[in-house]
């Protein structure tokens, strides 16, 4: 999200640092395509590309199994013992029958339009055993950090303290196996933002991280996953997945009850607090109608965005900084200002099934 979380307010304020600006309307292309701008990285938003992808259909949801939480802080591996990984044999179809999704690995300061794919493409995809990666081999992994949510918030895991979202009235919630995070106006009328996140509980350097999950909608809502280090010069942050429901086309489209739903995110990584080093446009179904996860592998000079499985972006930035996880939903950006058409309450939520990560073996 590019903010640095110390210094920023609540309200309907972001920085707009990370955030593709709400520029004109994408029109959209019966065939992918790829738009890079190879500009000097900006600091401010970039300019929305012309280009688009055709639209995909709605994904199936995908299950997991729950288990007992667990968590560990891992020590930071060497540079040299990562390895790259393979995604193993589907159980129904292998993964080459179904083509992958159009994408482009970024230079710094690139912008990738990339299409997710279909649902029978996802569900392809999709190769899991017990607390394994999203579609990666599980023999090159071990688990690091788990929570299925299957108790409440552990307070030793996750921090919802923070003084610049914090608010008298708690929009949160673990109910029924999943974390609940839901748009809420304050006691003076105004949305307020709320982060849940594991600094000081859990970092780590290197490996993989993924969340299943499923999204708000309505104008002005800004659900994120992403890693941060707010601590010394750097401040670098690699952006999982950033959704702007109320953003203009092709961020978001009208659903049928009349409130915008996201139909396309953007996975970022930012080498400092002022370096943008890419960031991609991927186009989806409707992120609110069911869940899909997010996943990052993160590796000393590379960083492969996943969705369902799927390979989407890959940036080869160096980063180096150990990270912590931040789970959040603020308001504004290129989402816009809620209104009292955004939906409020635990129906609207940023609805999280687990958050895990991996340390390479």
């Amino acid at each position: 999200m590019s903010v640095l979380l110390t210094a920023c307010g609540g309200g309907s304020s972001g920085d707009a640092g990370s955030t593709p600006a709400q520029g004109a309307q994408s029109s959209t292309s019966a065939t992918s395509l790829v738009q890079s701008s190879t500009a000097a990285v900006p600091s401010a938003a970039p300019t929305e590309s012309t280009a688009s992808t055709v639209s995909t259909a709605p994904a199936a949801s995908t299950d997991t199994s729950t288990a007992n939480a667990a968590s560990a802080t891992p020590a930071a591996p060497a540079a040299s013992t990562t390895q790259e990984t393979q995604t193993t044999q589907p159980t129904q179809a292998t993964a080459a029958s179904a083509p992958a999704p159009t994408t482009t690995a970024a230079a710094a300061g690139n912008t990738t339009n990339t299409s997710a794919g279909t649902s029978q493409q996802l569900a392809d995809a999709v190769v899991t055993g017990p607390d394994s990666p999203t579609g990666q081999n599980p023999d090159n992994f071990t688990l690091t950090f788990k929570d299925e949510f299957d108790t409440d918030l552990d307070s030793k895991r996750w921090r919802t303290d923070r003084t610049d979202t914090w608010s008298s009235i708690k929009n949160y919630a673990v109910e029924n196996g999943t974390l609940k995070i839901w748009p809420q106006r304050g006691n003076d009328g105004a949305f307020f933002n709320r982060t849940i996140d594991t600094e000081g509980r859990f970092t780590q350097q290197y490996g993989y991280f993924e969340i299943e999950a499923k999204l708000p909608k309505g104008k002005g809502a800004w659900p994120a996953f992403w890693l941060f280090n707010q601590f010394g010069e750097r401040r670098p942050e690699i952006d999982i997945m950033e959704a702007y429901p109320g953003g203009l086309e092709p961020w978001s489209r009208m659903g049928a009850d009349g409130v915008p739903v996201a139909t396309m995110y953007a996975p970022v990584a930012w080498t400092d607090s002022t370096s943008r080093a890419g960031y991609a446009k991927v186009e989806t179904p409707d992120l609110s109608a069911d869940f899909h996860r997010y996943g990052l592998k993160w590796e000393p000079n590379r960083q492969t965005f996943y969705f369902d499985g799927r390979e989407v972006f890959t940036l080869d930035v160096s980063m180096s900084d150990p990270m912590y996880i931040i789970l959040d939903l603020w308001f504004g950006s290129a989402s816009g200002t809620p209104d009292d058409s955004t939906p409020t309450g635990p129906g609207n939520s940023y609805e999280i099934k687990y958050v895990k990560a991996w340390q390479f073996k």
